[in-house]
């Protein structure tokens, strides 16, 4: 079996962005949601697979997202 390779994807990044809220870490699997941006951040960073975090206050937001290919 081929490993897979973490390739970053695109988001707007964390500054500026409150910690508490609402947030959402998607992969393809299913999604988590979260209240706190430190607890999304700290589950999304342990993830080794396709995952996007996103900012859900209002209008989503993109923070963070990688793909997943095989080397």
């Amino acid at each position: 079996m081929k490993e897979k390779k973490l390739i970053y994807y695109a988001g707007d990044g964390y500054d500026g962005v409150h910690e508490n809220g609402k947030f959402e870490v998607k992969t393809n699997s299913g999604h988590k949601e979260f209240t706190k941006l430190s607890e999304a951040r700290k589950y999304f960073d342990s993830l080794n697979e396709a995952k996007f975090i996103w900012d859900v206050n209002g209008i989503p937001e993109l923070l963070d997202g990688y793909t997943q290919s095989d080397i």
